[in-house]
C-alpha cells in the first residue's frame, strides 16, 4: 500500500447492493480511494455473509469468503430502512452521498423506500445506479433472479459444453461476476463526470441482463447476418485448429495436468508440428489448410494429444510459448493463489480480517500510473461503523444512538 491520493478520493457512496454484482462494483470505486459506506441490517443481512464459503463450524455473519472479498475497503452501518425512522436515516446519507447504487429488485427498492423519485428529491445532484437483473422497465422488470438464472437468460449456457448435453453453463455465475460490474462502473464514473462539469445529476438504468448480452454477442450477430446457428461443440471454435485442452503425462504432484494450446493460422501449425518433431503432420494433406483441419479435426486432436500425453505440463508450456503457439496450463484454484507472474505482479492481497483473520483478496485488476488502485482495508464486519456514521455523518448524538439501538433501528 502506497498510502498516496488516489483518483476518487472525496467521493461519497452509498451502497445497497448485494451479492455480486453490485458490491463489485462499489467495491471497485472503494479502491479508487471513494468512501463507501455499505447499509445493510441485522434482520436481513447480505445473503453472501452467510453462504459457503465460509471456515466450518463457524456460524458468524462476518467470516463468508465471497462477502469479504467483495467487500474490502467499505464501511458498515446496520439501518433497518422499513421503519420510520430508519427510511428518515437513509434518505440523510442519501444528502450525503454522491453516489447511490442498488441491485435489489425493483419491489425490495419500493419496500425500503428508495425509488427514484423519493432519492432524486432527497437529492437532486446524486448519481443514482439501479441494476436490476433485467431493468427498470419492459414486461420483465420485475422478474427475480440471480447469476445462475441471468446465465442461462443471457445464452451463455447455450454457448457451453456440448450439443448433445444439457446446457450447464461455465460453472459459475460468470456475468454478474465479471461483465456486470464493470459496465457498472463505466456508467457511475460518466455520470460522475458529467455532474462535475454541469451539478446535474442523473439515474443510471442498468440492466444485468442486457449487460451480459452484450459480452456474448458474437451468436447473436452471427444468425442475425448469417443464419448461423451456434453449436456447443465444447473447445472447439471455427478459427482455430486444433484448439482444445489436452491432458499432460500424470506426475504425482500433479496428476491431472491439463494443457491448452491454439493453432489461429497455417503457421502456426507448422510451427507446432516442428517443435513436436513431426514435420510430417504439416505436409499430412488432412491438415494443411484450416479447412482442411476442421475437416479432420478427430484425426489431428488425436495427433495432438498422443503428444501432450507424453508431455510434462510447465516443459510443454515453455516449448510452445517459445514456437509461438499460443498455449497455457489450466490451473485450479490453489495454482492461481500460487502462480509466480501474479505474484510478482503484485495480484493479491493478503488483509487481516477481525474475525476471518488473514484471507487472500481479489486485487483490482488493472492498475493507474498517477493514482494507485489498492485495497487499504479488509471487509467490515456487519455493523461496525454504525456508531461511527451515526455520529460523524448522520450528527446524532450518543443518547439518539442509544435509543435508536434499542427500537433496532440501529444495530
Amino acid at each position: 500500500m502506497t498510502g498516496l491520493p488516489r483518483a476518487l478520493d472525496g467521493v461519497k457512496v452509498l451502497d445497497l447492493t448485494w451479492f455480486g454484482a453490485g458490491p463489485i462494483a462499489t467495491r471497485a470505486l472503494a479502491n479508487m480511494g471513494a468512501d463507501v459506506i455499505r447499509v445493510e441490517t441485522a434482520k436481513r443481512p447480505d445473503g453472501l455473509r452467510v453462504v459457503p464459503p465460509r471456515p466450518e463450524g463457524n456460524a458468524s455473519l462476518n467470516v463468508g469468503g465471497y462477502y469479504n472479498n467483495f467487500n474490502a475497503e467499505k464501511r458498515s452501518v446496520a439501518i433497518d430502512l422499513t421503519t420510520e425512522r430508519g427510511q428518515e436515516l437513509g434518505l440523510d446519507l442519501v444528502r450525503w452521498a454522491d453516489i447511490f447504487a442498488t441491485n435489489m429488485t425493483a419491489r425490495a427498492v419500493r419496500q425500503i423506500g428508495m425509488t427514484w423519485d423519493v432519492v432524486h428529491e432527497a437529492n437532486p445532484g446524486i448519481v443514482a445506479m439501479y441494476q436490476p437483473m433485467q431493468g427498470m422497465t419492459g414486461p420483465h422488470s420485475e422478474f427475480m433472479g440471480f447469476g445462475a438464472i441471468l446465465s442461462a437468460v443471457c445464452g451463455v449456457n447455450y454457448l457451453s459444453g456440448f450439443d448433445a448435453n444439457p446446457p450447464v453453463g461455465v460453472g459459475t455465475n460468470y456475468p454478474d461476476y465479471v461483465v456486470n460490474p464493470m459496465h457498472a462502473v463505466t456508467a457511475i464514473l460518466a455520470a460522475l463526470r458529467h455532474r462535475r462539469r454541469t451539478g446535474e445529476g442523473q439515474l443510471i438504468d442498468m440492466s444485468q441482463l442486457e449487460s451480459s448480452v452484450a459480452a456474448f454477442a458474437g451468436p447473436v450477430f452471427a444468425w442475425d447476418n448469417a443464419g448461423i446457428a451456434h453449436e456447443r461443440a465444447g473447445n472447439r471454435v471455427p478459427f482455430a485448429a486444433p484448439h482444445g485442452a489436452f491432458r499432460c503425462a500424470e506426475v504425482p504432484a500433479r496428476p491431472d495436468r491439463w494443457l491448452v494450446l491454439a493453432c489461429l493460422d497455417d503457421e502456426q501449425w507448422r510451427r507446432f508440428a516442428q517443435m513436436c518433431e513431426h514435420p510430417e503432420w504439416a505436409d499430412d494433406a488432412r491438415f494443411g489448410t484450416l479447412a482442411d483441419r476442421k475437416a479432420n479435426e478427430d484425426a489431428l486432436e488425436a495427433l495432438v494429444a498422443s503428444w501432450v500425453a507424453k508431455q510434462q505440463g510447465p516443459e510443454a508450456l515453455a516449448a510452445l510459448q517459445a514456437a509461438g503457439v499460443p498455449a497455457g496450463l489450466v490451473q485450479n484454484a490453489s495454482e492461481v493463489l500460487a502462480d509466480e507472474h501474479l505474484r510478482e505482479r503484485g495480484y493479491f492481497v493478503t488483509l487481516e480480517h477481525a474475525e476471518a483473520g488473514a484471507r487472500v483478496y481479489d486485487g483490482p485488476g488493472f492498475r493507474l500510473s498517477g493514482t494507485p488502485v489498492e485495497l487499504r482495508r479488509p471487509a467490515p464486519l456487519l455493523g461496525e461503523h454504525t456508531w461511527e456514521i451515526a455520529t460523524d455523518v448522520l450528527g446524532l448524538d450518543g443518547d439518539e444512538v442509544g435509543q435508536l439501538i434499542a427500537d433496532r433501528v440501529l444495530y
